[in-house]
């Protein structure tokens, strides 16, 4: 496989998530490569991209690489791609994505000598060779994606291909708040799994089973520590089966996101793939999807499975549904949102 990753800064490329915090937390839609002795070896790679342009003999596309600078800096290299996918699956267009690397020259900054890499997203220029337009290449992806809110974890460039990958995650509907996106990264950890906690539903299913299964004394005020140590035991038996079946970079996306809308992420085929892990501590084979979910499930219907684990406290046994048993199965709705006034939705 002739081919290198980069890996980016988590919050420095995302799209369709809402800025709610009162200031800054907006994407850096840049990398340092180096910043003092410190050298990033992975992104180091990107040196070995061949370049397709002089960049040097274009004198307006480096002073619109420069417009927004506030320091002194000098432009080393720039990398333009024709060739574009996303997560395996390729965008068609005729736009061009351009990835910078600059370095900070200012003798008198501390920043001095730092070594960045720069894949701004507003960024467009035209000349009679070039067709660079970032935006138009995020909004092409956004699309690919059913213009969920996501992440770009890493470029990956195919030597033989030419190509761009973008590798990115999925981490909520458009517009998902920011906090709650990142809410892992505040130090809180589980403690805030309970909101927007969809195991309530499950609990008149469950609690017969659980207290002959693990412990009579389970009730409403134990039931989601119960089920959440229940999920550990369900989550470990779907990830040894995606490996066992020959699935790599197996991201288990409850852990960095816990609110996100499935739970296992995974390549197979060199194609993205995503499973939704379900239990029960009962023998019955049934499952809840929230609306979100479910909706999920039809944007990605050929990528997506659900695994349900049953007798998860005794014997468990394993089902595995693609999209279209999904949707034979018999279903039921559980909650409906009733709203008062039309301006709500207009």
């Amino acid at each position: 496989m002739n081919r290198i990753t980069l890996p980016i800064d988590t919050k420095s490329l995302h799209y369709n998530i809402k800025n709610d915090n009162k200031s800054g937390h907006t994407a850096t839609v840049a990398t340092p490569l180096k910043q003092g002795n410190s050298i990033k070896e992975d992104l180091v790679q990107i040196y070995k991209i061949p370049h397709n342009i002089d960049f040097q003999s274009k004198a307006e596309l480096v002073k619109e690489l420069l417009k927004n600078t506030r320091t002194k800096i000098k432009i080393t290299d720039v990398f333009v791609f024709d060739n574009i996918s996303i997560n395996g699956m390729k965008i068609v267009t005729d736009s061009q994505f351009c990835i910078f690397v600059r370095e900070e020259i200012d003798p008198s900054k501390f920043q001095c000598g730092r070594i960045k890499v720069h894949y701004p997203t507003t960024l467009k220029y035209e000349d009679s060779d070039l067709q660079i337009n970032n935006k138009e290449i995020m909004k092409l992806i956004s699309s690919q994606l059913h213009d969920y809110a996501f992440l770009v974890n890493a470029f990956e460039y195919d030597f033989d291909t030419k190509t761009l990958n973008f590798k990115a995650t999925v981490v909520g509907e458009n517009q998902i708040p920011y906090s709650k996106v990142f809410i892992n990264e505040k130090g809180v950890g589980n403690k805030f799994t309970p909101i927007f906690n969809e195991s309530a539903d499950t609990y008149d299913m469950e609690i017969v089973s659980m207290r002959e299964n693990i412990n009579y004394d389970i009730d409403p005020t134990n039931f989601l520590e119960v089920m959440q140590d229940n999920k550990e035991i369900a989550m470990k038996i779907a990830k040894d089966i995606l490996l066992k079946r020959g699935a790599f970079s197996v991201r288990d996306l409850n852990k960095e996101y816990p609110y996100s809308l499935f739970d296992y992420e995974y390549i197979e085929n060199n194609i993205t793939k995503y499973q939704i892990v379900c239990y029960t501590s009962t023998k019955l084979k049934y499952f809840n999807l929230s609306i979100k979910r479910v909706k999920f499930c039809n944007d990605f219907c050929d990528y997506i499975s659900v695994i349900l684990i049953t007798n998860i406290n005794k014997n468990p046994v394993t089902y595995e549904y693609d999209f279209e048993e999904i949707n034979s199965l018999i279903k039921s709705i559980n909650s409906i949102m009733y709203v008062d006034g039309k301006e709500n939705y207009e």
